[in-house]
């Protein structure tokens, strides 16, 4: 997979090392980091394009999952890390990771000189660093920690730019447990202020003065940045105390009002493949739209840099494999369009035009346009608006399978699942043992919590087969516990479970 832009959002809060204490406002900071990116009238980061790691346990799988993004993004590569800053004893940089061992950081946490090799190794055009840390991970009123001299060092690399939070010490309120930490807090507050008088857009360094001088009022640490080439100048965020100037504006707004309204009028279609069939394979804005018996709602408002048609095809074989929606109660309208969009965004000014209407679509920002985002993100839990928990997988889907009553291994079963199903089925990469366990295909169609319950016995209880909200996960464990599961399979056991903020979906019997 590859990505044109990409965040990966790290905050650490709690860990098993007593001398680490827990840091509540950890996660708060990567809450609201994560608001701040994917806020339309600001960052305007879509939300398949930021990668959340909440409470990471080990430092490897971390490092793996960093590298891997930082190596597929060919665009905008940003990294943010709020939690325990720790100092080995060679005096390198490590983050702490939730099984981090203060007296062995340097065995047990991320060390900032892996991040490095990361950035080195990533063709990101443009790469930004946020981290809101500091160096001892000892907690008096904040994190207790060391100068930055080590750190200024590692992160002079050609085309990054590093936005660190203090010399010494980051601030962390100590008795509050729904605050923000004072660096991620402040940077947040300067973004959605606005800067008077500066450019139509900021950049971090259009930011970075008025965020040193608010935290110097305050009393409180002082951040630090390093740039080098022209990263320095990449619109981080649109300025909203800009009042206009006399600048040169590559669309007019005149020009924007008229995209809208050519937009507003074009007239919805059902989401069907022949609708879909007919649409050349043109770039341009599309719109999904909930069909109701008044008016219909916005749903989902999004570009497709190359093809609609793909875009739209992707959307339909998701939105099928759904509980409580279906193809029948969505339509689309689109505009096709000869801009590059890379560059005017097209699907920005309409999410900034709806969010002045008191308009907000609600697969927006919810993970409707989510990609499968990796193994580190299974253990996320989701927010209760999050698309996957309103519409979880549907399980009663119906499969069948090549080459009846022929016996195949459970390797090439649950490569033909994975073909059929309409949501995602990972399979533990490198596992030979799956191609040496055989197993007869059934004849006629099965559903699809059927066909798992049959891959599960003939695996037994080494394996387990985990149905999420969004997606199925086929991995070598024992036990394992994830916070939006809805069925377990291992062996011949089922286990049905429901996350408490999903509606409830319609699961096959247990039985």
């Amino acid at each position: 997979m590859e990505y044109d832009d990409a965040a990966i959002l790290i905050g650490v809060s709690q860990y098993r090392d007593p001398s680490l204490l827990d840091v509540p406002a950890a996660r708060n900071s990567l809450h609201a980091m994560h608001r701040l990116l994917t806020s339309p009238e600001l960052c305007s980061w879509s939300e398949e394009q930021v990668h959340v790691v909440e409470d990471p346990a080990g430092a490897t799988d971390l490092a793996l999952e960093l590298h891997r993004l930082a190596e597929e993004t060919t665009g905008t590569l940003l990294i943010y890390f709020v939690g325990h800053g720790v100092v080995s004893r060679s005096g390198a940089l490590c983050l702490a990771a939730g099984d981090t061992q203060l007296r062995y950081p340097d065995l047990t946490g991320l060390e900032y000189d892996k991040v490095r090799s990361a950035l080195l190794d990533s063709p990101a055009q443009v790469k930004l660093v946020i981290l809101d840390c500091c160096y001892s991970g000892r907690i008096i009123q904040g994190l207790a920690g060391v100068g930055e001299s080590q750190l200024v060092d590692s992160t002079d690399i050609r085309g990054v730019y590093t936005l660190t939070a203090a010399d010494q010490v980051a601030h962390v309120p100590s008795r509050d447990e729904t605050a923000s930490t004072s660096f991620t807090q402040v940077l947040c507050d300067v973004v959605r202020s606005g800067i008077p008088g500066a450019p139509p857009t900021l950049a971090l360094t259009d930011i970075y003065p008025k965020l040193k001088s608010t935290l110097k009022a305050r009393g409180l640490p002082e951040p630090n940045q390093r740039g080098t080439d022209t990263v320095e100048s990449y619109p981080f965020s649109r300025n909203v105390a800009y009042a206009g100037g006399t600048g040169f504006r590559l669309l007019p707004q005149e020009y924007v009002d008229y995209f809208l309204r050519i937009l507003a009028a074009q007239p919805r279609h059902d989401l069907t493949a022949e609708n879909i069939e007919k649409l050349d394979d043109w770039p341009g804005v599309y719109l999904l739209h909930r069909e109701a018996s008044d008016a219909p709602e916005i749903l989902y408002a999004a570009k497709g840099d190359r093809s609609i048609a793909v875009r739209l095809g992707k959307h339909l074989r998701k939105i099928s494999g759904r509980c409580h929606i279906g193809p029948r109660d969505v339509s689309f309208s689109y505009l096709k369009l000869d801009d590059d969009l890379s560059v005017l965004a097209p699907e920005r000014l309409v999410l900034q035009h709806l969010h002045a209407q008191g308009r907000s679509p609600q697969w927006n920002n919810s993970g409707f346009g989510n990609n499968d985002a990796g193994r580190m993100r299974d253990s996320h839990r989701r927010s209760g608006d999050h698309f996957d928990l309103l519409h979880p997988i549907d399980l009663s889907w119906p499969v069948r399978f090549d080459e009846p009553n022929s016996k195949v291994t459970a390797h090439k079963m649950a490569a033909q699942l994975r073909a059929q199903l309409p949501y995602g089925v990972r399979i533990e990469p490198r596992e030979t043992e799956l191609d040496q366990v055989r197993l007869a295909l059934p004849d006629g169609s099965l559903s699809a919590d059927q066909a798992l319950r049959l891959l599960a016995t003939a695996m037994g209880d080494s394996w387990q087969i985990s149905a999420l909200v969004g997606q199925v996960l086929l991995y070598r464990e024992q036990d394992k516990k994830y916070p939006n599961a809805i069925r377990y399979y291992a062996g011949t056991q089922t286990i049905t479970e429901m996350p408490e903020v999903c509606k409830a979906a319609d699961l096959p019997d247990d039985s």
